[in-house]
């Protein structure tokens, strides 16, 4: 299995040039209007991806009160599948960096999708997420996406919730 890491974008700016063979940033969309806010870029032979899209799920899109949705972007299926296309090739030796602005949500969910297309079970990739990045609450609309695409038949969103359910009681 590849070596994971799994940050936020400060973080991420580092690692995806001294550490990662492959990098996956998942940006804000517009972040690189922001001149003060560096983005990971990759090195000489390295391979890097970024996709754009908030960290939102359909239900927030819905609710007035949550978010000013009409500038937000939601995950697509297509970016979900581009993802995997990148990562499919990913042999023992590569080092994987995903990265989102905190490294909680978007980029733990993208990991946890990686990796049961890797081999690991829906329960295995949740649990090694967690041993990777102890605050990781990985967002369910995207853990929706990779089950659907990779015809894991709900199983990764299940076992979120069980796996979070026993460690944080309802949410």
């Amino acid at each position: 299995m590849f070596e994971l890491k799994i940050t936020s974008l400060n973080q991420a700016v580092s690692l995806s040039r001294k550490w990662a063979t492959y990098t996956i940033s998942l940006l804000d969309p517009g972040i690189e209007g922001y001149e003060s806010i560096k983005i990971p870029v990759a090195s000489h032979g390295q391979k890097l991806r970024r996709y754009y899209f908030n960290d939102i799920t359909p239900s927030e899109i819905w609710n007035e009160l949550s978010y000013d949705t009409e500038n937000m972007k939601m995950v697509t299926s297509e970016q979900i599948q581009d993802i995997l296309e990148f990562t499919t090739s990913l042999v023992s030796s590569d080092k994987l960096l995903v990265h989102c602005h905190a490294g909680i949500s978007r980029s733990t969910a993208v990991a946890c999708g990686v990796l049961c297309q890797h081999g690991l079970s829906p329960e295995e990739a949740i649990k090694h997420v967690l041993s990777v990045r102890k605050q990781a609450f990985p967002n369910k609309y995207i853990l929706k996406l990779f089950d659907e695409i990779l015809g894991l038949e709900n199983q990764l969103v299940v076992a979120h919730r069980e796996i979070y359910r026993s460690k944080f009681g309802n949410f």
